[in-house]
């Protein structure tokens, strides 16, 4: 068995009041959070941003570029290392070392606050408030906040680098230091397909439809997978050796790929092929900051425009063929 059923809980834990800012100036490219930030997720439809930096946790609108809700999980502003945005633009997930805590966009309450064992490493929201956590201890928890159920998967044996849901939360892709990821059922935590890679799996991605799965190690191999079919529809055609991804988005009604490195790249792919369509770097922050930028977070925008959001604090646009 690779599903251990925990317990059930029933009492939420509201974080923090709300909090409204005002939004920095700018219009290609403006800044999220000057002091830099620790992580950050944009919506797939690009018109939503959370970031987490020393100031707690912001969620914007992009468009507008206005800070809807400022929000901290537990007693300090800085400690969340990995957040998360449904693909519905509903809910919104904030991890901790020790804590999960689940948003609602609509209005900005908090909807639950968890305590978790072990180190988490990750995390991932779908589109009715279910949460994945990936943890240190090789463990992955899964969340159900309206069933009130906590599972616990047992899959994996090494460290959890990577959890991604389908948007309606049904399939999970896990992928870890066991070099490894796994496609299984929430519903019963069935491995359904088991990818081997040459090394640590860093970056798993399901498409918005469901259809797509991405794959990717610390020795620069990237895979994407038909999910029904099992079977591989491309390998990324990556020259840099040990490429290592930090974001992923399918875009172009899944056609193409957008992903972001840390070392500062945002890069294009034809999803068929593997083939790179364009590569942009993002800016490199003023000192006394280091003269570097991971790329966290990466989205569509407009018809052909993209833009990311990386540790500088900065979201860039670009246009592309």
């Amino acid at each position: 068995m690779n599903f251990l059923h925990l317990f059930k809980f029933s009492t939420f834990v509201l974080l923090v009041p709300l909090l409204w800012a005002c939004s920095p100036a700018g219009k290609p490219v403006f800044n999220l959070s000057p002091s830099g930030n620790y992580a950050a997720a944009l919506s797939q439809d690009g018109s939503l941003a959370i970031v987490s930096s020393s100031d707690g946790i912001t969620l914007w609108d992009i468009p507008n570029q206005r800070a809807k809700y400022q929000w901290w999980q537990g007693d300090r502003r800085d400690n969340v290392i990995a957040v998360a945005l449904s693909n519905n633009n509903q809910y919104a997930a904030t991890l901790s070392s020790d804590s999960v805590a689940l948003w609602q966009l609509s209005d900005g309450k908090s909807l639950g606050w968890w305590s978790l064992s072990g180190q988490a490493q990750c995390v991932a929201v779908a589109n009715d408030g279910q949460l994945l956590v990936g943890s240190a201890d090789a463990s992955v928890f899964y969340l159900a906040a309206e069933r009130q159920r906590l599972v616990k998967f047992l899959g994996h044996t090494e460290k959890v680098n990577s959890v991604a849901f389908a948007a309606d939360g049904k399939l999970a892709l896990t992928g870890g230091n066991d070099a490894k990821a796994l496609l299984w059922r929430t519903a019963d935590g069935k491995i359904i397909k088991q990818w081997a890679t040459d090394s640590r799996v860093l970056t798993t991605a399901i498409s918005p439809s469901g259809k797509l799965a991405f794959v990717s190690d610390s020795t620069g191999n990237a895979f994407i997978w038909d999910i029904a079919q099992q079977r591989q529809v491309s390998r990324l055609n990556i020259h840099t050796r040990l490429m290592n991804f930090t974001a992923v988005s399918f875009i172009q009604q899944e056609q193409q790929l957008l992903t972001g490195t840390p070392n500062r790249e945002s890069q294009l792919w034809r999803i068929s092929t593997g083939e790179k369509l364009g590569s942009w770097q993002v800016a490199i922050p003023p000192k006394p900051q280091p003269p570097g930028a991971v790329v966290y977070a990466v989205s569509q925008w407009g018809g052909n425009g993209i833009q990311a959001i990386s540790s500088s604090g900065m979201l860039e646009r670009w246009q592309h063929p």
